[in-house]
């Protein structure tokens, strides 16, 4: 082996002491000595020991430290820097904190830790602010995260997070607005300042607290001082919407309490209120609301691959249910569909006070599908099939359709006529619905059909259906016009073909006592008098677009008489779902934007409703409904029967269509449309 230059000039040199020598190590334990050393220092502080070099002094207790320990915070560093008096005496007089609170914070600079509680975490604050310990302040934001918020002591944590500057502030304040009602009947809500008060009622997305109990909380919180107070019952009082508390209840109640009667401010607020229910700008509340429910549809969220690069956008199916309250321009949630749907259909019947949602996603069926239904009144969700007779097969549902009290549907079927000669045809017919599982009733078969025929249906006068189709016959390649238009009169269980003058659009409008057929931009339209029972062609536009160029596509429209309303959609150039809402008015011919929808959305279902008004209580972005959602407080009463091949998969259910669903839901955005790497494993590397 050949050895190096300067290993040969030590070997001639004859220095064999040195080859035998070790190389030096360190022994010994620094983490122990570092133990040792900080225990000793502490125990020195603990017994005010004479080789302790400072004293501080708090409420004429002594506490002996260290100089060299003291400096670790800002505060003392500091005071040792200025060369003030304190340094050069060696006692420093403090003004600020409780003996045990200070003892705390000078045992955390010697040994990292604290004893903290409930009772102790203010006053331990209050001194680790003042001394600028911040290591001491994350402490107590942890022990204050380990204790369970209630509505007793979530004012003070919230509080303290406040004036300390914690970030912890921000869970607990979500948290007091989410309980505010508990929380204002508890003593301590009233050491609230009045510009949290202020916040509190005019924070809109708290529309779930009645303005009485604002109102009844205003006066508990300027009795508690009212020599400090009273000054600000005013601007207060007159930042509650009045105009959501009954009329009899202002004059009887509010009108006449002390406050509000010798306040010029309050009584005009109040008589204001009290005009426009005399003008009629305002109604007495009757329990429910107007409004437009938008269900299912496709969502969109956004992905990008595991390098964070080319982000793309995937369209997923919701469930979510969303409620537009004409009268407010806002949008609530309701209690989400049993499941995600791509294409969901909706109807309501006004009788029974319920809602009837379909999946159209998966229109073809055998002899039985599920239809859902959501109970108003009771808030709950229910589930019934509907059963063809026999006779007919391979259905197709179109819609379905709430009339005169009772339930109908239009199917296209396979009918198999039995006689001299068997005979198939395919033909759409009118289905009385029952909810009891047992078989429908057909009531009228309308027309003959084909695999390109279309049609479109809507409700008049709550006891005719209208059904307007195109493209019918027996011979799919048939040309020329073939609109059919039928009347089909629920009362009397007769049908009326007025196909004559009939045109197709895919546009079916109700206005009043006619029925408008059009598209949008487009420079004529038809209408249907159901009065005369004619058809008129009138040279003249009658929808025009929203916006020019008007390029979306897939948006969802309804017609409530007086107005139109597009929602929702996709660009055709750039397919990305939106959440833009358009109203036009059929007397002053005008569109105008409406508040957007809560998420972007496309292909959902719509119909008009009345909502009883406890359901439209909270805002879309509730602080209440993120602690007890819609879902929670809804009941689910749905049977999903489970699919052979996954019968250990308590998961899945089947709709009745043959179709086998995963309830995974959690976001509104998942689906079994979803792409095919989110069933790996590592989906959520996926996920933005």
């Amino acid at each position: 082996m050949k050895i190096p230059y300067f290993f040969n000039e030590i070997v001639s040199r004859g220095t064999p002491e040195v080859m035998d020598t070790p190389f030096p190590r360190n022994m010994g334990s620094r983490t122990t000595h570092a133990l040792s050393l900080q225990n000793h220092l502490h125990d020195q502080m603990l017994s005010n020991s004479e080789l302790c070099d400072v004293v501080l002094v708090v409420e004429q207790v002594e506490i002996r430290a260290h100089w060299n320990v003291l400096v670790l915070c800002p505060y003392f560093q500091s005071l040792y820097d200025s060369g003030l008096k304190e340094k050069t005496s060696g006692k420093i007089h403090l003004q600020i904190g409780k003996v045990p609170a200070v003892r705390t914070a000078i045992s955390f600079l010697y040994m990292g830790t604290a004893e903290i509680s409930y009772e102790t975490v203010k006053d331990i604050l209050e001194v680790a602010d003042y001394f600028q310990i911040a290591d001491l302040k994350a402490c107590c934001q942890s022990y204050l995260e380990s204790v369970s918020m209630t509505a007793e002591n979530c004012v003070q944590m919230c509080l303290l997070c406040s004036l300390y500057n914690l970030e912890y502030y921000n869970k607990v304040f979500e948290f007091l607005r989410g309980h505010l009602p508990e929380i204002m009947q508890q003593e301590d809500a009233l050491t609230l300042t009045s510009e949290s008060v202020m916040s509190l009622l005019t924070d809109k997305t708290l529309s779930y607290v009645e303005q009485m109990q604002f109102f009844e909380f205003i006066l508990k919180w300027v009795e508690f001082d009212q020599e400090n107070r009273e000054e600000f019952f005013s601007g207060l009082f007159c930042s509650l919407d009045l105009k959501k508390i009954p009329k009899t209840v202002l004059e009887k109640k509010i009108e006449t309490y002390p406050l509000v009667a010798k306040n010029e401010k309050c009584q005009v607020h109040v008589l204001n209120t009290k005009m426009k229910y005399i003008t009629g700008l305002i109604k007495e509340d009757d329990g429910v609301r107007e409004a437009i429910l938008v269900a299912g549809g496709c969502g969109q969220i956004m992905f990008e691959n595991i390098f964070h690069l080319f982000p793309f956008r995937e369209s997923m199916a919701v469930n979510t249910l969303l409620g537009y309250i004409l009268a407010e321009d806002r949008w609530i949630e309701l209690a989400p569909l049993p499941y995600q749907m791509k294409q969901a259909t909706i109807t309501y019947c006004s009788k029974s006070k319920c809602l009837y949602v379909f999946d159209n996603g998966h229109q073809t069926f055998s002899t039985k599908v599920s239809v859902y239904k959501f109970d108003l009144k009771e808030n709950k969700w229910t589930s019934f099939l509907l059963e063809v007779p026999e006779n007919y097969g391979n259905n197709t549902l179109h819609t379905i359709l709430a009339c005169a009290g009772k339930l109908y549907a239009i199917i296209s079927s396979h009918v198999i006529q039995f006689g001299p000669q068997l005979v198939h045809q395919w033909s759409t017919f009118v289905m009385e619905v029952k909810e009891d599982d047992s078989k429908c009733e057909v009531k009228q078969t309308l027309f003959q059909r084909n695999e390109n025929s279309h049609l479109v249906a809507c409700v008049m006068q709550d006891r005719k259906i209208c059904v307007l189709a195109n493209k019918v016959g027996a011979n799919p390649k048939r040309r020329g016009k073939s609109a059919k238009f039928y009347v089909y009169d629920t009362a009397l269980n007769r049908k009326y073909d007025q196909s004559k003058g009939a045109y197709w659009d895919n546009l079916l409008i109700p206005v009043g006592d006619e029925l408008v057929v059009t598209r949008m931009g487009k420079c004529s339209y038809t209408k249907y008098s159901m009065t005369a029972r004619k058809w008129k062609h009138i040279k003249e536009e009658f929808l025009p677009f929203p916006t020019k160029p008007f390029e979306n596509v897939e948006y969802s429209t309804i017609s409530d008489g007086s107005n139109f309303y597009v929602i929702g959609g996709k660009g055709f150039k750039a397919p990305e779902t939106i959440s833009t809402t358009f109203c036009f008015n059929y007397a002053e011919k005008k569109w105008k934007n409406l508040q957007e929808l809560p998420q972007p959305l496309r292909q959902s279902a719509t119909c008009l409703i009345q909502l009883p008004s406890n359901l439209t209580k909270c805002h879309f972005n509730c602080p209440h409904c993120k602690f007890f959602s819609c879902r929670s407080r809804a009941t689910y009463d749905i049977h999903y029967p489970i699919d052979d091949e996954d019968e250990e998969d308590e998961d899945d259910f089947d709709d009745g269509s043959g179709y086998t669903y995963e309830d995974d839901y959690a976001s509104g955005l998942w689906s079994d449309d979803a792409p095919d790497y989110l069933e790996d494993e590592d989906y959520d590397v996926w996920l933005w």
